[in-house]
């Protein structure tokens, strides 16, 4: 049998009855107190309405319904709607129906209250089904008494309060300080619909206003994400802190390395020769110029002697760096000599033009010691 002739005999019901599909947000049967109920002109006009943008937790409400109405619950409860815009609370009696094409719908009988409880209490109502702060009311053992919509998204309609934490002495804790009358506050990690989060929890106790009952009132607040980004900042900094010192040791070596390639030797009275090997680049000559400026000072030397036997071929760049090390130790007032010219260094340094003036060549760095002896002598 189709929907409407399942339903045929709630059509004379003076109760406002329709048949909601939750999963594409419309209404599917509905008799005339319903239509009155919506202000809908005709049943077209009520089917065509579309409630996509009901709220995360309205949806979340009714999925909770949706899997106990499988089970063979119904639900009953004081619901806010909105007939055109219009709040008007009612009483709702909901079990679930099958659609026409298997699927499990909702039907809702609606019973308008007479004496309609006050704005704030409507109000709070509402906050509490709407919040995403979840929240659950607990008896002295332990066991859910209830729980707002966004509890059920997370943790689920059935689930035992005790299987949301992933320690098992938390919830022991929780009801031991419930018992002592202290208010009690952990974050911990929970087990939801989700997966592991990461949830401030706070517990307190207080009358139940409906059996005045000594109850928990419990809520969680997901603070996954600011513990993620904590974490992500730790580990940002540990890592910074490894860079830095992974680059300290870098410049170490490299220290040490242009030390080894370029070491100040002293080969006679007031002579020091600084045998330069592999490239001659900016950043390197200015290394060797404070240090072979350092050793001038400190040796007393009058002559250091350039040996570019095993640099590299030089550019005019390098060439460059070669008459500025040079005019630097002349300012020490030191004679500059530079040994291993080859022809094609030679050409190298014509072809690019750079003052030499005042910088002794020689072929080798036996020359250089030997004209570094002879100006001595």
């Amino acid at each position: 049998m189709k929907l409407h002739e399942r339903l045929a005999v709630l059509e004379c019901s003076p109760v406002p009855t329709w048949v909601f599909d939750l999963d594409f947000f419309r209404q599917r049967w509905a008799n005339k107190p319903a239509l009155e109920l919506w202000r809908a002109a005709t049943p077209e006009e009520l089917y065509a309405r579309d409630y996509s943008d009901m709220s995360a937790s309205t949806r979340a409400r009714m999925r909770g319904y949706i899997e106990g109405f499988r089970s063979g619950r119904a639900a009953e409860e004081e619901w806010t709607l909105y007939p055109k815009g219009e709040p008007q609370t009612m009483k709702l009696f909901m079990t679930g129906v099958p659609l026409d094409d298997g699927r499990t719908g909702v039907l809702i009988q609606a019973f308008v209250k007479e004496n309609a409880p006050s704005p704030d209490l409507v109000r709070s109502i509402e906050a509490l089904r709407h919040t995403s702060v979840m929240v659950t009311l607990l008896d002295m053992e332990g066991t859910i008494v209830l729980q707002n919509p966004a509890a059920q998204h997370a943790f689920g309609v059935d689930a035992p309060f005790r299987a949301r934490f992933s320690e098992e002495d938390v919830p022991d804790a929780l009801l031991a300080a419930a018992l002592a009358g202290e208010v009690f506050s952990l974050e911990a990690a929970v087990q939801t619909e989700a997966g592991e989060r990461w949830h401030v929890i706070e517990a307190r106790t207080l009358p139940d206003p409906a059996t005045g009952n000594t109850v928990i009132l419990v809520h969680h607040t997901d603070e996954t994400a600011r513990r993620g980004a904590e974490r992500r900042a730790a580990e940002e900094g540990r890592l910074a802190e490894e860079l830095r010192g992974t680059l300290a040791l870098v410049e170490r070596q490299k220290q040490e390395i242009l030390a080894l390639s370029a070491p100040v030797l002293e080969v006679s009275s007031r002579t020091i020769a600084l045998p330069i090997i592999g490239a001659l680049d900016p950043a390197r000559a200015a290394e060797l110029e404070g240090r072979i400026l350092a050793a001038v000072s400190a040796r007393g030397a009058e002559r250091v002697i350039l040996d570019l036997t095993g640099a590299d071929a030089l550019t005019a760049e390098t060439a460059e760096q070669v008459a500025r090390l040079g005019h630097a130790i002349r300012l020490l007032g030191a004679k500059p000599i530079a040994t291993g010219i080859t022809s094609k260094l030679a050409r190298t340094l014509i072809h690019a033009n750079v003052d030499l003036g005042g910088i002794l060549l020689l072929r080798s760095l036996r020359d250089g010691i030997e004209a570094a002896r002879r100006e001595r002598t």
